[in-house]
C-alpha cells in the first residue's frame, strides 16, 4: 500500500496542490461570511470590509502554499528525470570508455607489431649493408691477381 502511495508521490502532491487551490477559495468565502456575521452587530460596513480583507489575505496565503507545494512536486519530478538521464549518460560513457580503451589497446597491439616488423626490416637492411661493406673491405684487402696489374 505504501509503495503505491510513495511511488506516485509527485502525482499525489500535484493533485493535493490543486485541491488546496479549490479549498482555499471555499474556505476564504466561509471565513469572509464568518467574520461578517461576527462583526455585523457592531458595524455593517466594517464587517464587510474586514471580512473581505481577511478572506483575501487567507486566500493569498493558501494560494502561495499551494504554489509552493506544486513547485516542490515539480522539483522532485525533474530531479528524478535528471537522475535517470544522468544514469543513462553514465552508462553510455562507460560503454564509450570501454570501447575506446579496447580500440586503443588494439591500435597499440598493431603499432607494436608494426614496430617489430620495422625493427626486423631495419636490422636486415643494416645487416646487408654491413655485410656488403665487409665484402668490399675483404675484396680490397685481397691481393690482386697478376691479370689485373696490366
Amino acid at each position: 500500500m505504501f509503495d503505491a502511495i510513495f511511488g506516485r508521490s509527485v502525482k499525489i502532491l500535484k493533485i493535493l496542490a490543486k485541491v488546496q487551490c479549490v479549498l482555499a477559495f471555499v474556505l476564504a468565502s466561509m471565513l469572509c461570511g464568518a467574520v461578517h456575521e461576527m462583526l455585523k452587530p457592531f458595524s455593517r460596513f466594517s464587517a464587510i470590509v474586514l471580512g473581505l480583507v481577511v478572506a483575501v489575505v487567507f486566500w493569498v496565503l493558501q494560494m502561495f502554499l499551494a504554489w509552493a507545494l506544486y513547485a516542490f512536486a515539480e522539483l522532485v519530478e525533474y530531479t528524478k528525470e535528471t537522475h535517470k538521464e544522468l544514469s543513462n549518460m553514465s552508462e553510455g560513457l562507460a560503454r564509450y570508455t570501454q570501447a575506446t580503451y579496447e580500440e586503443l589497446h588494439s591500435m597499440n597491439k598493431g603499432l607494436e607489431a608494426y614496430t617489430d616488423a620495422m625493427g626486423k626490416t631495419m636490422n636486415s637492411i643494416v645487416a646487408k649493408y654491413c655485410c656488403a661493406e665487409e665484402e668490399r673491405a675483404r675484396a680490397a684487402a685481397r691481393p690482386q691477381s697478376g691479370d689485373n696489374n696490366k
